[in-house]
């Protein structure tokens, strides 16, 4: 009985207290969510599946900015492998329409794929990195930014919005990658 209780209670803490909720990252696809890209790279962690493997590696990455209340929670999507940049050393991104699977629906559906970029890193959303005392950290959960506070990181990672077709399909290629692909 009391292995039943400790396992409940361990089964609670997990959905009670994990940091990055699903309706969290599920927020990072919704039509409200603005998706800015920078010309420079971060640190981003990662590991090797299948091993104990981890490493920290300099990425390209996207700043996913969704509005919650007078606020703004952030979230990163790192990728690599670009293709061609242009003259400001921003990523090109380039989508085309193809028919991929959706688990929800069961069916093939038309959406924006792309082979300008790659995802890399087992998730699509991830909550950054912040460096402290000259060492990098995970960060546990997204960050929540006055409109102050997003313009200041907005300005100091160099980040550009995508217009609206880019933004859309980002959208959507991200969402089909993260429902689609596990």
């Amino acid at each position: 009985m009391k292995k039943f209780i400790l396992m409940l209670v361990l089964i609670f803490e997990t959905f009670a207290f994990s940091e990055i909720t699903t309706k969290e990252a599920e927020s990072f696809f919704s039509s409200d969510t603005k998706i800015y890209i920078s010309n420079q790279k971060d640190w981003f962690y990662g590991e090797v599946p299948g091993t104990d493997e981890s490493y920290w590696k300099k990425f390209n990455y996207f700043i996913n900015v969704v509005p919650v209340g007078n606020k703004y929670r952030v979230s990163y999507t790192p990728f690599d492998n670009v293709k061609s940049y242009d003259r400001e050393k921003y990523p090109i991104l380039n989508y085309r329409i193809e028919k991929k699977y959706y688990v929800n629906s069961r069916k093939n559906q038309n959406t924006p794929v792309t082979d300008s970029y790659e995802i890399t890193i087992d998730y699509v959303i991830s909550a950054g990195t912040e460096i402290r005392k000259g060492k990098k950290y995970e960060r546990n959960d997204f960050q929540i930014l006055s409109e102050n506070e997003l313009n200041a990181l907005l300005k100091s990672k160099n980040a550009k919005r995508l217009n609206s077709k880019t933004e859309k399909n980002t959208r959507m290629y991200l969402d089909w990658l993260l429902h689609n692909n596990n």
